[in-house]
């Protein structure tokens, strides 16, 4: 096991537990309130977080508290288990604000840098790795891109938050010739799914989902199926693409509107080109207004090899946040 935050206030550190949970929300409120980030958290998504399957908290997870009990920092890491090559952490945190600038933050995310080596050690196999630690922060935060530079990690992507913000009904992109769309529904899960890795694998950082995350994704308080969206070959009934939708209701009130978010949307790399994206970004537009919202949003990698956000912007969408991906830089690998 990796040591204990070195630590020189006096906290108690503890794994994350079930018990942690409305304390952990009092802390990430406090985070927000002062961070303004682009996203925000749910009670919901919190215990989500908790039951998915591979989770082991007393493992990857902790949380350090003062003398009077009260939580002020956590740290948290979601490895990826089926990944082989390189073999994913995906790492959070964050301190109280008015616990900041007296070294605890850079303490634990040393903890959490060093757990992730241990947890590669115990779980690689011939084949497997490099590791790669990654931490995503909005662009604006400019002490936390800091941390993350001063512990050897590198900026490696960029992400754009778009939006399109209805003027009256949304706009129509009707599917191409011999395409059809049809809502999604449990029985095309596992054809989408095996589309999605097909679409992504040419994408920075992607690697296959395999059929239980998949479901636990779809699965999500804030997943919405009824808005999600699957393109059919007319003559084959053969999935090629699709777009999975979200309802992310935590971030409407301090972003002014209500939006429908587009999780995921892809293509099988031979039919691209032909508008079928744009098809399924527009019908999920229209679930999202006759559900009363007030616009559509999506992330995208603003260096996607698609040419996506180029997409996105001549549809409508424009850029609002921006998020920046760091990680460990691994010898003779090309972002």
């Amino acid at each position: 096991m990796a040591h204990l935050p070195r630590d020189q206030h006096g906290l108690v550190w503890d794994p994350i537990t079930r018990d942690d949970v409305g304390d952990l929300s009092r802390l990430l409120t406090a985070i927000e309130h002062l961070d303004q980030p682009s996203e925000r958290h749910s009670i919901d998504e919190l215990y989500e977080h908790l039951d998915e399957a591979d989770v082991d908290l007393a493992r990857d997870s902790i949380v350090g508290r003062d003398t009077g009990g009260t939580l002020i920092a956590y740290g948290w890491n979601h490895p990826m288990p089926s990944d082989v090559d390189p073999r994913r952490v995906h790492v959070t945190g964050g301190v109280h604000p008015g616990w900041r600038r007296q070294g605890i933050g850079r303490a634990l995310l040393e903890w959490q840098l060093a757990r992730a080596a241990v947890w590669n050690d115990q779980t690689s196999r011939p084949g497997y790795g490099p590791l790669k630690v990654i931490c995503a922060v909005d662009t604006k935060l400019a002490d936390v891109r800091a941390l993350y530079e001063q512990a050897g990690l590198e900026p490696v992507r960029w992400f754009a938050d778009m939006t399109l913000t209805f003027d009256g009904s949304p706009p129509d992109f009707p599917p191409p010739p011999g395409i059809r769309l049809v809502p999604l529904s449990r029985k095309l899960f596992e054809a989408v799914r095996q589309v999605h890795n097909e679409a992504f694998a040419d994408h920075w950082g992607s690697q296959p989902i395999d059929a239980t995350r998949w479901a636990e994704q779809l699965a999500r308080s804030a997943s919405r199926v009824s808005w999600s969206w699957v393109a059919l070959e007319e003559n084959t009934s053969e999935v090629v693409g699709y777009a999975t939708n979200s309802a992310y209701e935590q971030d409407w009130a301090s972003q002014g509107f209500s939006e429908g978010w587009t999780d995921r949307l892809g293509v099988r790399p031979g039919r691209r080109g032909r508008g079928i994206a744009k098809a399924l970004l527009g019908a999920s537009m229209r679930s999202f207004a006759e559900a009363g919202l007030d616009a559509a949003g999506l992330g995208v990698d603003t260096d996607s090899p698609t040419g996506a956000f180029r997409l996105y912007e001549s549809m409508g969408y424009r850029a609002a946040d921006t998020t920046v991906m760091y990680a460990n830089r691994i010898p003779g690998e090309l972002d």
